[in-house]
């Protein structure tokens, strides 16, 4: 592994970045022009969901009044019925997703760069490679949360089961947090995309790479309990390494997800906030060596990396570093 660490650094997600990426001046014109952008862009999505709920639930003829109960409502974590956690569904993938696709957009015209190259270094985007990562994470995490779950002294009903009284209305909500997929390459993409990219453009140590882009995510999600905290930036740093390690974002989107609709199906209802402690996680150690169990069993396996659309070149270190 002590050559596999070295060679994240040299990962061909990382191969195209040169000195118009340090260049001071593109690098503050991209941040604050796609800030500006990224919130906007959030903005418009979330009043294009929020005006029309609010005048279907018969808040319109309030104005803004209505629309800052209906703002608050989805705010307070007491409400978690069926009907809300679909909204927030809906509504938190389309504003959180719309700042990060804008960002990117613009830091790839600025860099003269295509968009792809935020995503992958493969020559296409490797759909089997975030599907693989999606069902092997949830086969190694699903256990992890089960017996977590069992060692609870107070043990409570899961989401999936609790949410609503009927099996239609189980199967609905499990069907909607295939939404939490979209809302993970968001999120894959503002923080390993770009951010993990724009890094390497002044150091490739893998140290440096990964433990500040796993503090930043952490940071992002705005919950600075120790132990929360933690869990982001281990989830942080076990999602960079798989994007190093596979050349691109794919394999660490499947896996995002994977950890999102499991917390929402067996934790938490979506919008209750918080992350799984580690007593549901069996220990944050666990959590970072799943990540690593999966990236290096897609990668290591012949079999499951056909199946994977993942090629050799693509991986870090390069074969001949292997060898």
């Amino acid at each position: 592994m002590g050559g596999v660490w070295r060679g994240l650094g040299q990962s061909s997600f990382l191969a195209d970045l040169g000195p118009r990426d340090r260049e001071a001046p593109r690098l503050a014109a991209t941040i604050i022009a796609g800030g500006c952008v990224g919130l906007v862009a959030s903005v418009a999505c979330w009043i294009l969901i929020m005006v029309p709920y609010t005048f279907m639930i018969g808040l319109g003829r309030e104005g803004l009044l209505g629309l800052g109960k209906v703002a608050l409502m989805f705010e307070d974590s007491h409400f978690h019925d069926l009907g809300i956690t679909l909204l927030r569904l809906i509504e938190s993938t389309a504003t959180d997703g719309a700042f990060p696709l804008a960002f990117v957009s613009l830091a790839a015209v600025m860099t003269h760069r295509p968009f792809r190259r935020y995503i992958t270094a493969a020559s296409h985007v490797r759909w089997r490679l975030m599907l693989m990562g999606l069902v092997l994470s949830v086969v190694v995490m699903s256990p992890l949360i089960i017996a977590g779950r069992l060692s609870l002294a107070h043990p409570i009903r899961p989401p999936m089961v609790g949410i609503a009284p009927t099996l239609v209305g189980r199967g609905v909500y499990a069907i909607a947090a295939g939404l939490l997929i979209p809302a993970a390459a968001a999120e894959e993409l503002m923080f390993r995309g770009w951010l993990l990219r724009q890094l390497a453009a002044f150091s490739r140590r893998p140290l440096v790479l990964i433990g500040v882009t796993a503090i930043v995510f952490s940071a992002a999600h705005f919950d600075f309990t120790p132990e929360v905290f933690l869990n982001h930036a281990v989830m942080g740093a076990g999602f960079a390494y798989m994007t190093l390690r596979s050349g691109g974002i794919e394999l660490s989107t499947g896996a995002h997800a994977a950890n999102n609709i499991l917390f929402i199906l067996l934790v938490k209802p979506f919008g209750m906030g918080g992350v799984a402690s580690s007593g549901i996680w069996l220990g944050d150690l666990g959590l970072l060596l799943g990540y690593v169990v999966v990236t290096e069993a897609i990668v290591r396996l012949p079999q499951i990396r056909v199946w994977a659309d993942l090629e050799l070149p693509e991986t870090a270190p390069p074969p001949a570093a292997t060898a």
